[in-house]
């Protein structure tokens, strides 16, 4: 049986014909698929890229784009590596490249871009090869903006330092109440027959301040531990603010009353303030244990209440040494060892002031300070008025 040549052509044309077909079908696919890939890549909220082996760009989507401040319009392969990275970053790239060129992918940690403005920024990238029929013409980046992260690292270390330093103040601290309790109470039990009433009356009382002092510290040491971990009850109640001043007046009178010190009360008319009643009388009670520790004997502390549009001023002000203007800075920072002896060698615990202005901060006011050496200082508790 024969069969027509011509009808042999017209089958193979027509296999060859839908054969073009599948591959138009099949290239078009490709075409949308690649297209939408680049869609995807283009509104991807993170940095992505693709450059080219001459460190071109062939690619940059909008959040890079945006990420460097580069212009909508411009073209990528008239942006070099070297516009968009620091030095350092250029360099370490490259040699991460050079490493990892046997790797489908590979990661840098971490590397400083530069946007028009010329601010730098961190960011860490994950690299992985472009090729193209067989052979590698570049690569694609996907990074991601790291500023975030290295700030909470930097505050997790500074976090860290302090408290470090406050551990090691804390220390300090209560070896001295020890050093006092243990020296003067070894001195009464082995001599306790060899010295007159007068002398274990003078050590009663050395220990008995030492004592006072440790507990002190711990108790304000447990407030400030609670204050910062969130674990302190605050129950808000309305109350006149010059009664607690009053009342806590009367507590600490007779630490004042041993320097021949005056507490004078400046203030007139009732003023509601809404706070936590107990924590009030905690901040109050150590601005003014600070003021009779640096004021000096026969000196004089004035408490006045003041008032603007949303806070009642409760102001301590004492006629004592004042502080120094590089100490008066760090008042309130808790890392860095600002206490000194008071005029007639008072030690003080180093929390009161930080647990005043976090007890403060928790109240939703604030505290400020200012002094003169030789002048004196003044503390300002500020709260918000009852409306």
């Amino acid at each position: 049986m024969n069969i027509p040549l011509e009808s042999i052509r017209t089958a193979e044309e027509k296999e060859i014909a839908a054969l073009k077909e599948k591959l138009r079908v099949l290239e078009q696919e490709n075409k949308t698929l690649r297209e939408r890939e680049f869609a995807l890549l283009k509104a991807l909220p993170e940095i992505v890229f693709l450059v080219d082996l001459n460190e071109r760009f062939i690619f940059l989507n909008d959040f890079c784009r945006k990420q460097f401040e580069i212009e909508p319009d411009k073209i990528p392969y008239n942006i070099n590596i070297k516009d968009l990275l620091s030095p350092s970053s250029i360099f370490k790239l490259r040699r991460t490249i050079i490493k990892g060129f046997e790797e489908t992918l590979f990661h840098i940690d971490e590397l400083k871009g530069i946007k028009s403005s010329g601010e730098q920024f961190p960011f860490t990238v994950y690299f992985s090869k472009l090729v193209e029929e067989g052979s590698l013409i570049g690569f694609i980046g996907v990074g991601f903006d790291i500023t975030k992260i290295k700030h909470i690292e930097t505050q997790l270390t500074e976090a860290n330092k302090a408290k470090t330093k406050f551990l090691s103040i804390i220390a300090h601290d209560l070896r001295n109440p020890f050093n006092a309790l243990l020296g003067f109470s070894n001195l009464l039990l082995t001599n306790y027959p060899k010295y007159s009433q007068e002398k274990v009356l003078d050590f009663v009382k050395h220990i008995s301040n030492a004592a006072n002092q440790g507990y002190q510290l711990l108790e304000n040491l447990l407030e400030w531990t609670r204050a910062n971990a969130g674990k302190i009850e605050i129950i808000p109640e309305t109350f006149d603010i010059s009664k607690i001043i009053v009342e806590t007046s009367h507590i600490i009178e007779e630490v004042a009353n041993k320097k021949e010190i005056q507490i004078l009360h400046n203030y007139s008319s009732p003023l509601k303030v809404t706070a936590d009643k107990n924590m009030v009388s905690t901040i109050i009670r150590n601005l003014l244990s600070n003021a009779i520790k640096f004021t000096y004997r026969k000196g004089k502390i004035v408490i006045r209440v003041l008032q603007d549009t949303e806070y009642a001023i409760v102001e301590v002000k004492d006629n004592g040494v004042g502080i120094p203007a590089e100490n008066l800075k760090n008042l309130f920072d808790i890392s860095i060892e600002t206490s000194s002896l008071g005029t007639e060698r008072e030690k003080g615990t180093g929390l009161g002031l930080n647990l005043c202005q976090e007890f403060a901060f928790l109240n939703k006011g604030k505290i400020e300070a200012e002094s003169i050496v030789g002048q004196g200082s003044t503390f300002r508790l500020y709260l918000p008025l009852f409306h």
